[in-house]
Order: C-alpha cells, then structure tokens, then sequence
C-alpha cells in the first residue's frame, strides 16, 4: 500500500521543529490558539487536519517522542461507525506484542465508539482506559491521556472518565515507529475517519488543574511539551508552521 502521509509529512515534520523552538524561546501567551475559551464557543477549530479513507500523517521517531511518562492531547470530532479500534494519534502501533512493537502511548475511538487510550508493556501487557460514553455524534471534544509512571487517566472535555493506579509497569518506549496520526503506528490499518486539531505531547504527566484549564481556558503549560500541531497558525509568535 502506498504510503498516503507523504503529502502531509512536510508541514508536519515543519511543525515539530518550529515548535521546538518555539517552546524553547516564547512565553506561554506565545501558545494561545486563534481564539479564546472552547467552552464559550468560540474556540475555532478551523483549519484542521480531515482524514478519511486511508489518509494518515507521521510524524518521524526521534528520541524526543519515545516516552515513559507523558501526556497526549488532541481534539477529535467524528461519526464514524468503528468496527475495529480508529486511532486518533499513537506512537509504537498494535497488533503484536513483540518488544518494540507495542503501544507506546494512543488514543482511539473504539469498537464500542467510545474513547480509548493506553500503553502497553514491552512484554505486550495492556493498560488501557475506555469510556462508557460514545464519542462519534459529529460534536468536538477533547482528549487527554495521562501517565505519570504509576497512574494512567484519560480525560475527555476537560473531565476524568476513567484511570488505572497503582502501575508498576513502563510503557514499551524502545520502539522505532513513528508518531501516527489517523492509523495504526506499526501497520496501515485501523484508520480515523473524521477531523482533529491541536495535538500535543509532554513528556511528563499534567496535574488536574491544568488538564481542565487545557480545556476551559485554551492555556497550556509548555514545560515538557516536546510536539504541537494545531494544523493553523500561532498567534503572537514569530514561531509560524509553514
């Protein structure tokens, strides 16, 4: 199958770069999105990245993206039917629990189509959070998962929906896969029909309070933050993708 990213990868290995360096040299107020408040209605999403069939994006493995802590976020909206999981955005892929080959960290809608979100071990053990909630009603929202190296929770629109304490496994970190957005990181399959905006990754785990202000208050802490693609522009910042 050919390879359907090649027409994204430009701007999304652009991005990386750009925001390298933009958390690395601009204030917070350097982060703010296009507009203000999501829960005010008027966050605009627009323009965002739309994938349907088999279109994906990658982003290439860096040591950077090869986590054992971490926080994902990304807005999603969708009206996907899912027969098998769809994924929003991973790093390490499914479908073999070979070293190496497992789930770093993702996000998915699943077969239920609800949210799921996870790592798993490099021996392919699972720690994997579901909502009981469906996501696919064509609405935005937002997904956070969360790992602080013994407790994973994954939160949508800014609430916990469901955690895991008390882990002493770490996430399967050793693979070479790239960050994959809208299919599966180790195969070309399992892909996301539907729309997504404003991906981030920390190397760290946020607290409560600043998963909720993510949410409320579009503000986000940059310490940590090793990816941003809002698939639009920055405001403030000499730090634009191309």
């Amino acid at each position: 199958m050919q390879n359907n990213s090649k027409t994204l990868l430009p701007l999304a290995t652009t991005s990386i770069l750009l925001t390298i360096i933009a958390v690395s040299f601009f204030p917070i107020d350097d982060f703010k999105a296009n507009a203000q408040s999501p829960n005010a209605t008027q966050y605009k999403h627009e323009p965002f990245l739309t994938l349907t069939d088999s279109k994906f994006s990658d982003i290439p493995d860096s040591d950077n993206l090869n986590l054992t802590q971490f926080t994902l976020g990304a807005w999603f909206r969708t009206t996907q039917n899912n027969t098998e999981p769809a994924h929003i955005v991973n790093k390490g892929g499914m479908n073999t629990d070979e070293e190496g080959m497992n789930l770093n960290y993702g996000l998915w809608t699943n077969e239920e189509d609800g949210l799921a979100g996870g790592f798993e071990t490099a021996a392919g053990d699972d720690f994997i959070i579901k909502s009981r909630e469906k996501y696919n009603d064509g609405n935005w929202h937002y997904a956070t998962l969360t790992f602080n190296g013994s407790a994973l929770f994954l939160f949508v629109d800014g609430k916990p929906i469901g955690n895991k304490l008390f882990i002493k496994e770490t996430p399967d970190n050793t693979g070479t896969q790239p960050l994959r957005i809208g299919a599966n990181s180790l195969n070309e399959d399992k892909f996301f029909t539907g729309d997504i905006d404003e991906i981030r990754l920390w190397n760290r785990a946020l607290n409560m309070s600043e998963v909720e202000q993510a949410f409320l208050e579009n503000k986000f802490n940059p310490t940590g933050q090793v990816l941003f693609l809002n698939y639009g522009e920055y405001a403030n910042s000499e730090g634009k993708p191309k």
